[in-house]
């Protein structure tokens, strides 16, 4: 009945797995455990093989790396199931009932855990921005539900999925964004409820700007299509509208070093932060 699928790269899943499969094993419904590893070093690899010695459990290694929209499209075609439970690997559920709450709601439509944070230390930006931006309660995430998804916790009925896909393009950042905005032009009903897991944080402040600049270069000529569904393209369309693109580069361009002393620090500012990625997206379009 129900396929549980992990997109892998680099990460030990030894101990998430485990617990997922006692999970599964007390529901005593059909399932299996899958596991893509998108070319992770080969300890990763070995570490994880473990797995398949669980029933139901199979880690399948890619010998390429495709990023994580490859991956979930390649997962959804190579589960046997009829509903599929999409998982990051830095995520743990917070309830023992997790797997029996999403039970509860299959259907035809989409459903969204949500997902939390524990604090980390030397990930001050990463905890603040997720517990006051992206951890939201299922009322507020319904109020916008397409615009809310995160592929990081959500269930879907297979047939669904591969009617619907991921853009293969996104390679890394925003791929969740695009996939929102495919289901609503699909017409498929999405729901939040509150059913989340732990978003485990593994990257310092320094690796989260990096992987922030990465994500925000993907936007580049998505502008349009995915304006309604990212804030900072409403931002960045109304800079543009002022035509003050270039200014706003400049200023991030003279200011750059001291965003960052404030945003590596103990007491980061979201609304630098906020222009930080406004900045840094004025800077590539004029590049």
């Amino acid at each position: 009945m129900l396929s549980i699928l992990i997109p892998v790269y680099n990460i030990n899943c030894v101990s998430l797995v485990k617990k997922l499969h006692e999970m599964a094993l007390l529901t005593k419904i059909p399932f299996e455990i899958l596991l893509a590893d998108d070319a992770s070093c080969e300890e990763v690899r070995e570490e994880n093989r473990v797995l398949n010695v669980l029933k139901g459990c199979h880690v399948l290694e890619l010998e390429e790396n495709h990023g994580p929209a490859f991956v979930r499209n390649y997962l959804g075609e190579q589960a046997c199931y009829p509903y599929l439970l999409f998982l990051d690997t830095d995520t743990r559920p917070v309830e023992a009932e997790f797997l029996s709450t999403y039970l509860n709601h299959v259907g035809e439509h989409v459903v969204c855990g949500g997902f939390s944070y524990k604090k980390v230390e030397g990930a001050v930006l990463r905890y603040k921005y997720g517990m006051q931006v992206e951890a939201q309660p299922a009322t507020e995430r319904n109020k916008q539900p397409y615009q809310r998804f995160i592929s990081m916790n959500f269930l879907i009925p297979r047939e669904i999925f591969l009617s619907v896909r991921f853009d293969e393009t996104f390679h890394l950042g925003y791929e969740d964004t695009a996939f929102g905005r495919r289901l609503e032009a699909a017409g498929v009903p999405v729901l939040h409820i509150e059913n989340p897991v732990w978003h485990l944080v593994e990257e310092d402040t320094f690796a989260f700007l990096a992987k922030t600049r990465r994500s925000v270069k993907n936007l580049l000529g998505y502008e349009q299509e995915l304006l309604p569904y990212v804030r900072l393209l409403r931002w960045y369309n109304g800079v543009k509208r002022f035509h003050a693109v270039a200014l706003t580069a400049f200023i991030f361009r003279m200011s750059e070093s001291l965003l960052e002393k404030n945003l590596t620090g103990k007491h980061p500012s979201l609304r630098l932060f906020a222009f930080y990625k406004l900045g840094y997206f004025c800077r590539l379009s004029i590049s």
